[in-house]
């Protein structure tokens, strides 16, 4: 032991342990002044450029003056020993000194946020989270920095109105940036999120003009239903292209045509991919924002192209007849003084904004919407006698919102269904502000990422709680699907139309069930994380009502 001691000073007085001890001490100083003072999302690939540079550098320094084996061995050793003591320090930092050490999480996470990355491996990230708030309670550490909370009072503090948390330096809004501008949901910038929200409040607040076209839409799937009536299909593919058709119709004024053809265009495709990578690399925002800040490759470009393309056609076929959202968005670029649409990129970005929100989170509760219905035909009797009252009140033939909108059961169906399944299995993340905040009495620290029991019989698809069941409902503002404050959805309003008359026009006109040998396992089991939940495969039987035929 003694000699090995010697050995060991001895070694640190060559030139070579000097340079180990030097870049030992540097890889300290690199933690301690630089990467432990607040979030470096947006330095990524500067970060990663210096280190290759300077990696490079040394390189050719120790080869050139030691000969190639014996640099390379000196290079090994110098780089190792920064390194080392760099993520020895991290590591010892954050499992012991952190300001998040006291709270309970997998050993892991206290140490990386690729844990996350891991637990997500197999899509089922929206279940591990479950299952480890039910190991370690309403506050886990899920990550170096962040935490995730099961706890309304916790809810409100952080996405209410009056929240000090902040979207700002989280990193994973940081990195959907795209040619040096942010999406509406990117925005954290109180003022700037105001702006661009009373533009797409604008273009969202005449609603009932958009009914029609929904209600196209649905008349098709109406059509493709009764071609295929008796034969199973996929109900989970169809929630997908109503949305999303709708969507074409609502957001750029032209027919996407999927529901006619039956089946997912390349579109589709292309909005999942961003879903898939974020998801993938578990929201760890560093490995997502260089991955961002790179050319953009393969299907990641292409949906960048396809939100710019959708802009320019819309554009170029503009006239005084057309009533979208891109009308709307045009009139704020055009403007003498622009609210917020300042320059064509803004209007790109926003683009995919469209493209992604009136799509995947409608068709993921429709999805489970049509599950709920199948499933149980006294529900699906019962909801049929409630829309039966609302047919042809207003508009012969047809089904209506304002009529719609009054039906008790119906709403208790959709309230009930996005209580089971909202779309976003988790919250958008939030940064604490300085001063940390209290929930529950317990502190938690400022410049802390924050991920937001309140039923009784909470795994049980009861749509009368809503009803005359009140006290299966311990805290009403629990239900929060579409989030709430400064920062909600801005398309709940057209999510909760499109729900009511895609329920109406369905079951009015068809009953549907499982398909023979479908048991509803794999809709759920085959459910996958991707920042929205993608439920499995549904396989239904839809037959035409004769009373609907007459």
């Amino acid at each position: 032991m003694g000699e090995a001691l010697v050995a060991q000073f001895a070694y640190l007085g060559t030139a070579a342990g000097v340079s180990c001890a030097l870049a030992a001490v540097a890889g300290l100083l690199s933690h301690w002044l630089y990467f432990i003072r607040g979030n470096r999302t947006m330095e990524t690939v500067n970060i990663i450029l210096f280190y290759i540079f300077t990696m490079a550098l040394l390189l050719f320094k120790t080869t050139s003056s030691q000969g190639l084996y014996h640099g390379i061995i000196s290079y090994a050793e110098i780089s190792g020993s920064y390194f080392l003591a760099l993520f020895t320090s991290i590591g010892v930092y954050r499992l012991f000194l952190h300001p998040l050490r006291r709270f309970p999480g997998p050993f892991p996470a206290k140490i990386t946020k690729l844990h996350t990355t891991w637990q997500n491996r197999d899509w089922k990230l929206h279940r591990r989270y479950l299952e480890m708030h039910e190991k370690y309670g309403d506050v886990v550490r899920v990550g170096p920095n962040d935490i995730s909370i099961v706890n309304l009072e916790a809810f409100a503090n952080i996405h209410g109105p009056q929240t000090k948390c902040t979207k700002r330096n989280t990193g994973f809004y940081d990195a959907s940036v795209a040619k040096g501008e942010l999406n509406l949901d990117a925005l954290w910038h109180n003022e700037q999120h105001r702006d661009r929200r009373r533009v797409w409040d604008q273009a969202l607040g005449t609603l009932e003009r958009y009914e029609a076209e929904t209600r196209t839409v649905l008349r098709t799937f109406l059509s493709r239903l009764e071609q295929l009536q008796g034969i199973p299909i996929n109900a989970t593919l169809y929630a997908k292209l109503i949305p999303f058709d709708n969507m074409g119709r609502v957001g750029y004024g032209r027919d996407f045509r999927t529901v006619h053809d039956g089946r997912e265009d390349r579109m589709l495709d292309l909005i999942e991919s961003g879903f898939k990578a974020m998801a993938r690399l578990g929201q760890t925002s560093w490995l997502v924002a260089a991955l961002m800040m790179l050319p953009r490759i393969g299907m990641m470009r292409e949906f960048e192209e396809l939100g710019e393309r959708l802009v320019d056609e819309r554009i170029s076929a503009d006239s005084d007849d057309a009533h979208d959202m891109i009308k709307y968005f045009l009139a704020d670029l055009n403007a003498e003084k622009p609210k917020s649409f300042h320059n064509i990129n803004v209007m790109y970005n926003d683009s995919k904004a469209i493209l992604v929100g009136a799509t995947d989170t409608i068709a993921c509760a429709l999805a489970h919407a049509f599950f709920f219905i199948a499933r149980d035909a006294n529900f699906r009797r019962r909801l049929y006698d409630d829309i039966a009252t609302a047919h042809g009140k207003t508009l012969p033939g047809e089904f209506t919102i304002a009529d719609l909108n009054k039906l008790e059961f119906l709403d208790a169906a959709i309230h009930e269904t996005l209580r089971i399944q909202a779309p976003a299995a988790l919250n958008g993340p939030r940064m604490t502000p300085p001063e940390g905040i209290v929930v529950d009495g317990e502190h938690i620290p400022g410049g802390v990422t924050l991920c937001p029991k309140y039923w009784k019989r909470p795994n049980e698809f009861i749509p009368e709680r809503w009803t005359t069941r009140p006290d299966l409902i311990l805290d009403r503002r629990a239900f929060v699907p579409f989030s709430f404050g400064r920062f909600d959805c801005v398309g709940r309003r057209l999510a909760f139309n499109v729900l009511r008359l895609a329920i109406a026009y369905t079951l009015w006109n068809f009953d549907f069930s499982f398909a023979p040998g479908e048991d509803g396992r794999a809709f759920e089991e085959e459910a996958k994380f991707q920042l929205i939940i993608k439920p499995g495969k549904l396989d239904c039987v839809f037959i035409k009502r004769p009373e609907a035929a007459a």
